[in-house]
């Protein structure tokens, strides 16, 4: 029965990851002076297996398809809906994240980045 299951999961996470994940530049890729490259940093690096590089202080994951958003399969297969996980440890990273997801998720015409530079 596990292998049954694991196996009608897997063909989920490829029907879903191929509709849902898969990246195909528009024309909001292009916005905010990135005209001859994807702002979403499409495509990616293949790399063959997940790894921290302590250069950078980062964790690089699993890269199979470059056009293919880094997701997680229970997420994908239970939500049904597209999402970018990125590891997220401190610094530039986690600030822009907050300003993003603040921005997102409030909608605001101003934002978080201009309302704070105002304290």
């Amino acid at each position: 029965v596990l292998n049954e299951w694991e196996s009608v999961f897997m063909t989920e996470v490829k029907l879903t990851g191929e509709v849902l994940q898969r990246h195909t530049c528009k024309p909001v890729c292009h916005k905010y002076g990135h005209n001859n490259e994807c702002r979403f940093l499409f495509p990616h690096e293949i790399v063959d297996a997940s790894y921290f590089d302590y250069n950078t202080n980062s964790v690089v994951l699993l890269c199979r398809d470059s056009m293919v958003n880094y997701y997680n399969a229970y997420i994908l297969v239970c939500c049904r809906h597209n999402h970018d996980l990125k590891c997220i440890l401190s610094g530039k990273a986690a600030k822009g994240a907050m300003c993003y997801i603040s921005d997102y998720i409030t909608k605001m015409d101003l934002k978080l980045y201009q309302i704070l530079s105002l304290l």
